[in-house]
């Protein structure tokens, strides 16, 4: 198939554009066309050995490249052209598609519907503002590391210090050993590890010390890293090393969507959407970690396979874009909920899939519940539960159903 012939565009063959595509093809939607800048296919587990990969959505413990290997089993070549090395350089209303391939060149592709799937980037050193020099070679992101090791690169360095404690963040003790590394401390600047309890047991039994409440002063060395000064309730220390890898803060890979007509979500840094994947731009729907940072790779996958049910609908002409949508006001102590805005109706007679619930509060909590309102009237109140930032908050979809399009509000009440 040429890539003017596709139906449907879906951006991204990470977890979720590859699900989504193979839930476009069992709803019988035959010109569908995946595409990728990178060489292969898979997004960020493809360099991701370990463990723990898409649980939610195949419920089996794979590795990233595991993963990878079974979402494109499922993939149909007769309905399904996939290419790799493909930069899409906008997205305009239509919609209307202008990409770059290797093996096509240049074109304008008018799909009927867009997927968008692009995923997540790490933010590097320079935009996290880390004060100290600017050595040469030592400093690295969770992404480069474990592309290096997964492409059979080698790492020139021995003593690494990791900034950030979360979940990606001790990934990187599996990824370090195949590298040659000797991971000498975790830095966080929170007061505790934000992954979960396990891995950090696991780094402490490593013998890996983990300084929390601690952020980096200084870094030193010109042509490589030679150590770093952290600084923390105790005072400062120096830390010799000669890698600093930063993981973790993740922001939506959302580069397209500047003058394509979607809406921005200023709290998430991505795409705006309603419960079905809807963006605000007719034809144009969005899934996946491009909606916010961060989650799984099976609850990415979820999404994908969710909203490419629900484009596949849109292309059968039984579910129309949306006239009418409740945006959902975060009281204060939230910080982001996806989606963003709930559909009165899907439209038509199919009963789309949602979105399953993304929300996120802004810092630790001992005990409060949820709230969500309408027009004032109360429709939903949740269990009182301990919050923690960085973990996701339950808020079944049950009660937003029972919206009308008034005004609503979801609130965080501390018990």
């Amino acid at each position: 198939m040429m890539p003017k012939d596709a139906e449907i565009i879906v951006i991204g063959a990470g977890p979720a554009g590859l699900a989504a595509a193979a839930a476009l093809a069992d709803r019988g939607v035959e010109r569908i066309l995946i595409v990728d800048r990178d060489d292969e296919p898979g997004g960020l587990p493809r360099f991701c050995s370990h463990l723990g990969f898409g649980w939610e959505y195949t419920h089996r413990l794979e590795t990233g490249p595991g993963l990878v290997r079974r979402l494109l089993r499922r993939l149909d070549s007769k309905t399904v052209t996939l290419l790799t090395r493909t930069s899409v350089l906008s997205i305009r209303g239509g919609p209307r598609v202008e990409i770059v391939s290797a093996k096509h060149g240049h074109m304008h592709v008018e799909p009927r519907a867009v997927l968008l799937a692009t995923g997540i980037r790490e933010r590097p050193r320079s935009a996290r503002m880390v004060p100290g020099r600017r050595p040469a070679q030592g400093i690295l992101t969770t992404g480069q590391l474990q592309q290096m090791v997964a492409r059979g690169i080698p790492v020139d360095g021995r003593r690494a210090l990791v900034v950030g404690t979360e979940h990606v963040s001790f990934s990187i003790l599996l990824t370090a050993r195949h590298a040659g590394l000797e991971i000498v401390g975790m830095v966080g600047s929170e007061n505790r590890v934000m992954s979960y309890a396990g891995p950090a047991l696991v780094a402490r039994a490593m013998g890996v010390q983990i300084y929390l409440s601690t952020v980096i002063d200084d870094i030193t060395g010109a042509e490589r890293v030679e150590a770093v000064t952290l600084r923390g309730s105790s005072g400062q220390r120096s830390i010799a090393c000669d890698t600093v890898i930063f993981s973790g803060d993740f922001i939506p890979d959302s580069a397209l969507i500047p003058g394509s007509g979607i809406e921005l979500a200023s709290a998430t840094s991505g795409p705006s959407v309603d419960q079905y994947g809807r963006t605000s731009a007719s034809g144009i729907f969005a899934a996946g970690n491009v909606l916010r940072a961060v989650e799984s790779s099976g609850f990415a996958a979820i999404e994908g396979a969710r909203v490419g049910a629900n484009a596949a609908t849109y292309l059968e002409g039984l579910l129309t874009w949306p006239n009418k949508t409740a945006r959902i006001r975060l009281g204060e102590g939230l910080a982001y909920i996806v989606p963003q805005r709930w559909s009165v109706a899907a439209g038509g007679g199919y009963a789309a899939r949602s979105l399953p619930i993304s929300l996120r509060a802004l810092a630790d909590i001992p005990r409060a519940r949820l709230g969500l309102t309408e027009d004032g009237r109360t429709i939903w109140t949740g269990r009182p539960t301990k919050i923690l930032r960085h973990r996701r908050l339950s808020l079944p979809a049950t009660g937003l159903d029972l919206l009308r399009g008034g005004e609503v509000s979801l609130r965080l009440d501390p018990v």
